[in-house]
């Protein structure tokens, strides 16, 4: 593992969200009124696209740190 490699990080934040969600859905069985849904607008649901795209980020400068290392020959 390189110092850089962020792969591991990021499948603990993937995890994370998907464990998130399989929680709010399993809740959403016994709690599914109205409060459950503006906890969900303000908390849940901004969360989502925030994650995806620092996800996509992550990638990306991984991308780059890979392309960097084998231009400079250290792999």
């Amino acid at each position: 593992m390189k110092n850089w490699d962020f792969s591991t990080g990021a499948a603990k934040i993937e995890l994370a969200m998907k464990s998130l969600q399989i929680a709010d859905a399993e809740a959403e069985r016994y709690w599914s009124d109205a409060a459950h849904q503006k906890f969900r607008e303000n908390y849940l649901d901004p969360v989502e696209p925030k994650v995806r795209s620092m996800l996509e980020a992550i990638h990306r400068i991984t991308g780059v740190f890979e392309t960097a290392d084998r231009q400079c020959g250290m792999t």
